[in-house]
Order: C-alpha cells, then structure tokens, then sequence
C-alpha cells in the first residue's frame, strides 16, 4: 500500500508537470520552472533544502549531460587537485568544474605565521666565532588558519603539509652588543633554506651593522615566491659574509626572536 500511494503521489506530480510549465514546493505563485520555498522563511526548519547527490569519487570515464551536478563528499589533504565541494560537468572540456569548494572560501587563503627562536642554532655570533648561522622557530607562536597543514618540529624548522606555491615575507632580526666602544661594522646575508639548501630561485637579503654603537638592532626583509612540495622544511640561515678586520671589540649576535617571524600565503597549485 506504501508503494502504491508514492507511485500515485509521483504520478500526480508529474503530470501536474506535464501541464504547467512551472512547479513550485511550498508556493503556488512559482516564478521559475522549479521553486522551492520554506514554509517559513524566518524559522526555516533543519531539514528544508535541496540536497544534489553526493559521492565519494568523481567519474571521469562514462558519458554525462552537460551541467551535471553533484556535491563531492572527499578531500586529498595532501593537495590542492580534489578538494570537498559541488562540481558540475563540462561536456566541451570533458572535465568536472568546481562550482563551489569549502576548502577554496578557507585554505586558499591560507595565512601561516611563525616566529623565530631567540637563539641560533649554534649559537651566537662573536668576534671570533665562524660566520654561519641557522635560525629555527618556536613551535609555540603558530598561528595558521589552516593548522592541520603546518608545524614546527623539533629541529625549529616549519613543515609544510600541502603542496603548492606560496608567497614568503620574512623579516630577520639581528641584536649587536659590543663589549667596548670599536664597535664592528660587519655585513650579513639572509636567506630562506628548503630542506637544508636555498630554492630556486634562492629568497636572499644582505643587511649590515655600521660602526659607532655599541648597541645596535638590525633589521632586514625577504620577499618572494617558493613552490613546495608535501613535507617540505623551512628555516632561515645567516652568513656574515664581511668582517671588519680593523674593529676588534668582543661583540655577540644574537637574533631577536620577536621581530624575526616568516608569513607563508598560499597562493595556489601550479
């Protein structure tokens, strides 16, 4: 008895289609072919809507009508290709189009921020220390909008989990303390390190203490664009690359951890 009286309900419905040219849900003024209105709009109950098919794959291989919809229920994490949203079929370019995806209002827009650690990994820059520095970040100043993709391990450096290109900005603090008054005017070099070597094309800055102070911050910025792939591992890397032969106050480098931060954008995949 239950099926006859939905094959009844169904037939009704669509020969009442097959002599109007315009159906509507919860109206009987519909403006369109289909409308579908909630019984009321200011308190719409839970379950008023539409809802598209939703699968777990997107098929590529059998014929479909142009324009078909459907609500894609799965995501890659690991890439920016197949991502939760609608799609609708394209017949001329043969290929599902995102017609709207979570990820894309979000993750797209991805603003990572992390700063550094307020001391180098071997220590600080002296007088007579070597001239290479790596510099790592603190695992508690974090800040992402897509915290699932980004994190600092234990090395300090911060590991990207989706792949793409994004856009660096980063900002390299350096603190002098001279122990005298000849204080040293050495010249120093930054640069944005991926898995331990420079991208390319490499993301550099040069900067320098002048002499006179005995106290002195330095402060420089890099700019630019890098493509990572999954799991990839950032941090900067310092090299003085001229000393003052002729200055020789013991004098100690240290970062300031504040002001040394790295913002990465996601810009995309491709």
């Amino acid at each position: 008895m239950k099926n006859i009286s939905t094959l009844l309900i169904l037939g009704s419905f669509f020969c009442f289609g097959l002599l109007s040219s315009q159906v509507g849900i919860n109206t009987n003024t519909p403006k369109t072919t289909l409308e579908i209105s909630a019984k009321d709009k200011d308190n719409p109950l839970s379950n008023e809507g539409v809802i598209v098919p939703r699968v777990t794959s997107l098929n590529v291989t059998n014929a479909k009508d142009h324009g078909l919809l459907v609500f894609l229920d799965f995501e890659d994490p690991l890439t920016a290709v197949i991502e939760r949203g609608f799609y609708w079929w394209n017949n001329t370019s043969s290929t599902w189009i995102p017609f709207f995806s979570m990820n894309k209002m979000t993750k797209d827009k991805t603003i990572t921020y992390v700063s550094c650690k307020s001391t180098f990994d071997e220590g600080p820059l002296t007088s007579t220390s070597t001239n290479t520095r790596t510099l790592g970040f603190d695992i508690n100043t974090l800040i992402a909008n897509d915290t699932g993709n980004f994190s600092v391990n234990g090395a300090g450096e911060l590991v990207v989990k989706k792949a793409g290109t994004y856009h660096v900005q980063g900002v390299i603090s350096l603190h002098s303390v001279t122990n005298g008054v000849n204080a040293a005017r050495d010249a120093y070099e930054g640069m944005v390190l991926v898995n331990g070597t420079e991208p390319v094309p490499n993301l550099r800055t040069a900067y320098g203490f002048p002499s006179g102070a005995t106290v002195f911050d330095s402060n420089t910025a890099i700019s630019g664009f890098v493509t990572l792939n999954v799991n990839d591992r950032i941090r900067f890397s310092i090299n003085r690359y001229y000393r003052d032969a002729g200055f020789t106050d013991p004098a100690t480098i240290t970062p300031n951890s504040t002001l040394s931060n790295l913002t990465l954008r996601y810009m995309g995949s491709f």
